[in-house]
Order: C-alpha cells, then structure tokens, then sequence
C-alpha cells in the first residue's frame, strides 16, 4: 500500500504545480488590460521524493542539476513537479497616445500590458489536460485500491 501512497503523493505535487500555472495564466488575462503590467510565467521542474521544497530551489537558485539521473535510475524517485520559479517577461507593451490618461509618459504614450491572450489560453489548456490526466491517475489508484480492499473481504 505504501507505492500507492506515493502514487498520491506525486499526483498531489503535480495538481499542485498545475493549478499554480493556471492561477498565473488567469492573472495574466486578468491583467492584460493593465497599463504597464508584464506577463509572468512559472517554471515548472521535478520534485525530488527526498528533498524538501526549500532545498530544491536552493539548488535550483545556486545553478545545480536537480540529479535526473539519480530519479531516472530508480535511486530517488520523483514526487512529481512543482513550480521552481516564475519569469516575468520584461518586454515592453505595445505604446498607446493617451495624453490624458494620469500614467502617460511626456510624449503622452502609455504602455500597454505586455501580455499575449492566446498565449495564455494555450498555457491554461496544456495545464488543463495535465490536470486531468493526473486526476485519471488518481481515479486508477482510488479503483486499485477498492479492489484490494474488496479482496480481503472474500478472504
């Protein structure tokens, strides 16, 4: 029963990260009307099962492997993914003449959001489908364990 707890585990990890990559989606649409506002992005990179949240940004932070080979050999197994850091794209907006508007430049441009609307439908569909493909997994260990369950009651 403890694989199926890990199983759990991961599955919980990466519902995590996906629902943290359709919150910044979401915000950046929400956004896309805001003078000035730059689109943010987050990365996301495996969970090792031994590490702590913390060590694996440190690690990520200071430019180390996250020890791929290790997960890939079966010494320390993933726990799934989670969101190691978030790019902001510093780009800028498209310039709208607004003389009046209070955050207008000299010239009496203002700078538009940066962000790109079917970009992040794009985004939000791929985190969707990996949301539900992971909600599958889960289904298939809750139907496994059920069954295992029902096999010691005809014991």
């Amino acid at each position: 029963m403890g694989g199926m707890f890990e199983i759990l585990d991961t599955a919980s990890n990466s519902l995590k990260a996906e629902r943290e990559v359709m919150a910044y989606a979401a915000q950046n649409v929400a956004n896309m009307y805001t003078p000035g506002y730059k689109a943010k992005t987050p990365v996301l990179a495996a969970r090792g099962r031994n590490q702590s949240f913390s060590e694996m940004v440190e690690n990520l932070a200071e430019g180390r492997e996250l020890g791929l080979n290790s997960v890939m050999l079966n010494k320390n197994p993933g726990a799934g993914t989670m969101v190691a850091a978030v790019e902001v794209d510093y780009s800028e907006g498209s310039k709208l003449y607004l003389p009046n508007h209070p955050l207008a430049d000299n010239d009496g441009y203002v700078e538009s959001s940066n962000v790109n609307a079917p970009g992040e439908s794009i985004k939000m569909l791929k985190a969707v489908g990996s949301y539900k493909a992971v909600l599958s997994i889960v289904e298939m260990v809750k139907a496994a364990s059920k069954e295992a369950l029902n096999m010691t009651k005809n014991a």
